[in-house]
């Protein structure tokens, strides 16, 4: 064994793990496990725990890991990813000890708080539908760019990677259809789709393709590559700095996963045949993904198509209701998707 058995372990891990994973997960998992080493090694080092081998742990020494951590006052999120990486990094490393572990200490399991995050409300969701209409016929590259973005977040369900790595060729002005290619996991369990754009978006859409052959470097296939520097594409940092123009102009706070959000939300509230539809809209591999983290049938719509069956004329009070919705939300642990983050150093914007 070497004088450093976990480190040596983690390479393994990740070397193998590189590819399977999302960029943006295998690195937070890379962080992870480098700071989990280094905490292994104090507590071995303080004779609270056996091994620093995660091929030779023992349950005790999991649990006093876990037990350690709890007490540093983490969120449940922030401890939920700690369990799931000891689970699957030991599973790799063929030691049953983490499994084991939380059979016998279940108190250890991290809490379920998943919740679904907000999306705008539908008068915010107008504010951003007139904002856009508003800049049609400008001709300030700057803000038609924006306004673009925003667009296709509401009114496609576009993620960031998504939109980063759209080409020109995927918007297809005749039919209306958005091609979104490079999708999340597209290696692994992501599958392309197409995303029909509302005509709202339409004029918005045509306006910046007219702007963009005179404000974008030649050669470049990118929908919305940078307007200075060597990359073929903006990196996500650059996309919401972008992005955050327009949403200033309009006074809306928000960012791109509260704008995918609402465009799933919006398809619910406006009666699409199922909630399946909305979850292949939004690139979904299931159908609880897209209840439990994005959209839910609203209590009002419920209550509208209860009283539907009736047979009278009765009609819900949605503040009433929508109130005390919004009594009961609580600020999410997780969601089933990593945050979006920067790609490293920006692209020009």
């Amino acid at each position: 064994m070497s004088r450093y058995p976990w480190e040596e372990f983690a390479n393994k891990f990740l070397d193998s793990m590189y590819g399977v994973y999302a960029e943006i997960t295998w690195k937070d998992m890379n962080r992870r496990l480098r700071r989990i080493g280094l905490d292994i090694r104090k507590h071995h080092d303080a004779g609270k725990i056996s091994t620093t081998s995660p091929k030779r742990m023992t349950p005790e020494d999991v649990r006093y890991h876990l037990s350690y951590r709890r007490g540093l006052g983490y969120t449940n999120d922030e401890y939920r990813h700690e369990v799931n990486t000891f689970v699957v990094f030991f599973d790799f490393c063929e030691n049953s000890a983490v499994r084991t572990c939380l059979r016998k200490y279940p108190v250890l399991k991290p809490v379920d708080g998943h919740r679904r995050l907000e999306c705008l409300s539908p008068e915010e969701r107008r504010i951003v539908i007139d904002g856009i209409n508003s800049v049609e016929s400008s001709d300030d590259f700057e803000i038609v760019r924006s306004f673009a973005m925003l667009a296709l977040f509401i009114g496609c369900g576009c993620r960031t990677k998504e939109l980063r790595y759209l080409e020109c060729s995927d918007l297809d002005t005749s039919e209306w259809i958005l091609s979104i290619i490079h999708v999340k996991g597209e290696a692994t369990y992501g599958e392309p789709r197409m995303v029909p754009v509302p005509p709202q978006h339409r004029g918005i859409l045509l306006r910046y393709l007219e702007l963009r052959s005179g404000n974008c470097p030649e050669g470049k296939g990118a929908l919305f590559p940078p307007t200075r520097g060597g990359s073929d594409y903006l990196c996500a940092n650059s996309i919401r700095k972008v992005l955050g123009i327009s949403l200033s102009s309009i006074g809306i706070s928000a960012d791109p996963r509260k704008l995918r959000r609402t465009f799933g939300q919006n398809y619910l509230d406006s009666d699409i045949d199922s909630i399946e539809s909305v979850s292949v809209l939004m690139g979904h591999s299931s159908t609880r993904t897209t209840e439990k983290y994005y959209a839910r049938r609203r209590n009002t719509k419920a209550i509208e198509a209860a009283r539907s069956t009736w047979g009278c004329s009765e009609t819900a009070n949605p503040s009433r209701i929508e109130s005390e919705e919004s009594s009961k939300k609580g600020q999410p642990d997780s969601v089933d998707e990593g945050p979006e983050k920067g790609d490293g150093a920006e692209a020009g914007i």
